[in-house]
């Protein structure tokens, strides 16, 4: 845990070094911009009572060339600026903002982020100002995710259109599906190069409320071997070749105790297998949803509410899966201002398949915004229900810390059960790089893993990068 601690903390110094500091500036203001000017007056006036030596002088210095600020100083002078709200200016404000990563699971990164911000029509001052994202991040482990993401806001806040898009390579995990397969902790290696596309519409029926359709795009394609560890394991029973120590040896002796069970070993084989599912999955899908918000500002909201239906209908013409299936998703967001800069913010989300998706469009517990400490994926099934309350706190200018303590459930194979409830709690760090846009930094933990596997033995962690809030 202090390991961890120090880690988080190491980590967050070297990428908010620059940050910081420009947060220490005072950020611009309008009056400011008055005394200046002000200010220049006075010396306009003084010189002109200068006597003709001075003057001299003075115009001697205007043929000095005024210095260039340094690279830190106008990396300090641009976030010192970043967060007042420009939009009425300029057709896009841009910001950008570079930092590592790093999770247990893809290893250290470096990610970057650029935002912006923009009002389609600028002498609009009701409607809130729309935003877009563009978010990259490459890993020591070759993961690689490029994702952008936006929402349009039209007519007084009465229609919105949102949009996202994602290319992912991940050379990651299959722990099966189910609650006992996640728990057991066999995990088959396996790459997946994924692409989502996701569109929205809504408009108003009535204050806050909207009615909307929806669309999106499903491909993971599936590279994977079947490990040799059951082979390696018998010849070392049999005597073909000796124990070679290690995590091999480990195994051995787990195995000869009934500890360890090599059939295992090769969850996405053995569920491909069983189902006949093809490893390359693509899915189509149509959906209807019901939205009310009434929070202040979507993406970063310090009170309302904020609540979401939506059924999506994946036919089996526009995929490749043959069959059929459906999926209802409910959001409930809730959030309030407790004392001064402080705000709770509570989460609960239910995800329900009806019918047998393909094997990459189960529910999965875990992510960058819920459950937040777990691989995603590991635990994964028909139905899921997860929910988490955080309290968000300012704690000088733009800087502010987070905690946060979550709870989530998966069944479908395996009947509902209480005492598999899972938890998740962790700590973050808010840098407002700009106006209500904030870039985060989370570190959540999870439940020990399996005991008797040698790489599941330490508590489920993940460190996460990203910008605005989880939810």
């Amino acid at each position: 845990m202090k390991i961890a601690t120090h880690i988080l903390m190491l980590v967050s110094c070297l990428l908010f070094a620059v940050p910081q500091a420009a947060a220490q500036q005072p950020v611009p203001r309008d009056h400011d911009n008055l005394n200046s000017i002000a200010e220049d007056l006075t010396q306009i006036g003084k010189a002109d009572g200068l006597a003709p030596r001075q003057a001299a002088d003075s115009a001697a210095l205007d043929t000095i060339p005024a210095q260039k600020a340094g690279l830190i100083r106008r990396i300090i002078d641009y976030y010192s600026r970043s967060n007042v709200d420009r939009t009425f200016e300029k057709k896009m404000d841009w910001s950008i903002a570079p930092g590592p990563s790093y999770s247990s699971d893809v290893g250290f990164g470096l990610g970057f982020l650029l935002a912006g911000l923009y009002r389609i029509d600028r002498t609009d001052s009701v409607t809130i100002p729309s935003n877009i994202s563009i978010y990259g991040n490459f890993t020591t482990k070759k993961f690689v995710l490029l994702r952008c993401s936006g929402e349009n806001n039209y007519n007084h806040n009465r229609q919105r259109f949102n949009y996202s898009g994602a290319f992912v390579y991940f050379p990651g995990a299959f722990y099966g599906v189910g609650y006992e397969d996640g728990r057991l902790g066999y995990s088959q290696k396996l790459t997946t190069t994924t692409g989502l596309l996701r569109l929205s519409y809504c408009t108003a029926i009535l204050p806050k409320a909207y009615i909307g359709v929806s669309g999106g795009i499903d491909y993971s394609g599936a590279k994977y071997a079947k490990s040799s560890i059951g082979q390696q394991l018998e010849e070392i029973k049999n005597g073909v070749i000796e124990n070679p120590g290690g995590t091999i040896g480990e195994l051995y002796e787990l195995w000869t105790q009934g500890r360890y069970d090599p059939a295992l070993q090769d969850p996405f084989s053995n569920y491909i297998a069983a189902t006949g599912d093809k490893p390359d999955a693509f899915n189509a899908n149509i959906g209807l949803f019901f939205q009310y918000d009434s929070r202040d500002v979507p993406f970063n909201a310090r009170k309302g509410v904020f609540v979401k239906a939506e059924a999506k209908w994946y036919p089996k013409f526009l995929g490749n899966t043959g069959r059929n299936f459906g999926r209802f998703t409910l959001t409930f967001d809730w959030y309030q201002q407790l004392w001064k800069g402080a705000v709770v913010a509570y989460d609960l989300y239910a995800d329900v398949i009806a019918g047998t998706p393909s094997w990459h469009m189960y529910a999965k517990l875990g992510g960058m915004e819920r459950m937040r400490g777990y691989y995603e994926g590991r635990y994964r099934d028909k139905r899921m229900v997860e929910t988490q309350v955080e309290l968000r706190q300012r704690i000088y200018r733009r800087h502010g810390v987070v905690g946060w303590f979550g709870l989530g459930n998966i069944w479908g194979r395996q009947h509902f059960r209480w005492d598999r409830t899972l938890y998740s709690f962790g700590v973050g760090y808010r840098f407002e790089f700009k106006s209500r846009m904030n870039i985060r930094l989370d570190y959540g933990w999870g439940v020990f893993g399996n005991s008797n596997l040698p790489w599941d033995r330490k508590r489920s962690s993940a460190f996460l990068f990203t910008a605005s809030e989880a939810f």
